[in-house]
C-alpha cells in the first residue's frame, strides 16, 4: 500500500489534506509539488486543515512532505491546522525549524573575494608547513633518543620492514633504472655521433645515473611504492582507532610506528641508489654495444675513469635525504588521516604528490650547495 494524500475542498475559503498509508523510501508517494500547484490555483483558499488516518508506516519522506507544504502555506499567510498531525511527526517537524543546517541552506553564502581566497591559500600553506616542521621536530627527537640509546624499536618489526623497502623494492628499481640507463644511452648517442664521440656516451651514462637519476628514479620510485604504503597503512590503523589504542597503552606513535620506518629507509636508500646506478650503467652499456662500435672493456673503462668518488658520495647524500623525506611525509600524511575509508586514500595520493615534490626541491637545493662548493 503506497502513500496516499487528497485534497478535498470543504468550502471555498478552507480545504482539507487527507493522508494516509504507507510513506517511506520503498514506496510511491504523492509529490509536495503537485499539491502546491493545486493550492496555488485555489485563490480563494484561507485555511487548510492536515488530517490523518489509516496511518501505517512513515520515515523523512512524509517529514519533507510536509514542510514543503507547510512552508508554502507560511509564505502565502495561509492558515495550517497542524492538531491532527501524530505527535512524533510535528517534533520532527519543529526540530527541522530550528536546525542549523536548514539554516545554513536557506542563507546564501557570500562570495569571497580573490584577496580572501589568497588568504585561505596563505593560511592552509603556513598550517600544513607548521604541522611539517613539527612533526620533523618530534622525529628528530626521537631519532636522537634511539642514537643515544634512550629509545628502542622492536627489532622482528624493523626487519619486517627493512625486507619490504629492501629486498622488495628490487624488481622494479631494476626495471626503471635500467630504462632510465637505456633512455639516457640513447639520447647521448643520437647527438654524439654527430661529431665521432660515440666514446663519451659511457661518460654521459655513469655520472648522470651515479650522480642524479639513480637518485631522484629511486626516490621516486620508493614515494610511490614505499611511502604511499606507510601511508596506507598508519591512515587505516587511523581509522580502526589502533593508533588511540596505542597511545592509551602509554606508547608512543612516532617511536611505535614511525620510527622503524624512517631508519629502515633511510638505511636502504643508499644501497637501492647503487644498485640503481649499476643497473642504469648496465642500460647505457647495451645501447653502446648495439649502437656503436664500442666494446664491453672500453666501455666499462671509460665509465671507470669518468666517475670520481664525488660523484658516488653525492648520490649517496641525496639518496640518504630523499629516504628520510618519503618515510617522513608517507608516515605524517598517514597519522593525519580521517576516520573515514575515503581518507585512506586521499591520504595516499597526497603522500606521493607530496613526497615526489619535496624530492625534486630538494635536488634542486643539493645542485645549488654542491655547486656552491664545487662538488
Amino acid at each position: 500500500m503506497s502513500g496516499i494524500a487528497e485534497l478535498k475542498l470543504e468550502s471555498e475559503n478552507v480545504a482539507t489534506i487527507f493522508i494516509s498509508g504507507i510513506w517511506n523510501v520503498y514506496e510511491k508517494h504523492p509529490s509536495a509539488e503537485q499539491f502546491i500547484e493545486q493550492i496555488s490555483s485555489k485563490s480563494s483558499l484561507q485555511k487548510i486543515d492536515l488530517k490523518f488516518f489509516d496511518l501505517k508506516v512513515w520515515d523523512s519522506v512524509l517529514i519533507n512532505f510536509l514542510i514543503h507544504i507547510l512552508n508554502f502555506c507560511e509564505s502565502k499567510n495561509l492558515t495550517v491546522n497542524t492538531n491532527d498531525i501524530p505527535i512524533g511527526i510535528r517534533r520532527l517537524i519543529e526540530l527541522s525549524k530550528t536546525s542549523p543546517v536548514r539554516n545554513m541552506s536557506s542563507t546564501r553564502q557570500k562570495k569571497s573575494t580573490t584577496l580572501e581566497f589568497i588568504g585561505q591559500i596563505g593560511l592552509l600553506i603556513f598550517l600544513s608547513l607548521k604541522n611539517s616542521f613539527g612533526f620533523m621536530g618530534k622525529l628528530c627527537w626521537e631519532i636522537v633518543s634511539f642514537a643515544r640509546g634512550k629509545a628502542k624499536i622492536r627489532s622482528q618489526e624493523f626487519a619486517v620492514v627493512l625486507q619490504d623497502v629492501g629486498v622488495k623494492a628490487l624488481p622494479i628499481v631494476s626495471l626503471i633504472s635500467f630504462l632510465v640507463g637505456l633512455i639516457i644511452a640513447f639520447v647521448s648517442v643520437l647527438q654524439l655521433s654527430q661529431f665521432g664521440a660515440n666514446i663519451y656516451v659511457a661518460d654521459l651514462v655513469g655520472i648522470s645515473m651515479m650522480r642524479e637519476m639513480g637518485c631522484i628514479m629511486t626516490g621516486i620510485i620508493m614515494a610511490g611504492r614505499t611511502g604511499a604504503a606507510f601511508a596506507a597503512t598508519i591512515g587505516t590503523m587511523m581509522v580502526n582507532d589502533e593508533i588511540d589504542a596505542l597511545q592509551t597503552a602509554g606508547f608512543s606513535s612516532i617511536n611505535f610506528l614511525v620510527l622503524p620506518r624512517v631508519i629502515a629507509l633511510v638505511w636502504m636508500m643508499p644501497l637501492l641508489c647503487v644498485f640503481s646506478s649499476f643497473i642504469g650503467i648496465l642500460g647505457g652499456l647495451c645501447v653502446a654495444i648495439f649502437s656503436t662500435n664500442l666494446t664491453i672493456v672500453q666501455y666499462c673503462t671509460r665509465t671507470a675513469s669518468a666517475i670520481c668518488l664525488n660523484d658516488f658520495f653525492v648520490g649517496i647524500i641525496k639518496s640518504c635525504f630523499f629516504g628520510f623525506l618519503v618515510a617522513a611525509i608517507g608516515c605524517q600524511k598517514g597519522l593525519q588521516c580521517k576516520r573515514s575509508a575515503e581518507d585512506v586514500g586521499l591520504t595516499t595520493t597526497t603522500s606521493v604528490v607530496t613526497s615526489i615534490t619535496a624530492i625534486i626541491i630538494a635536488d634542486a637545493i643539493f645542485a645549488v650547495i654542491f655547486s656552491m662548493f664545487g662538488v
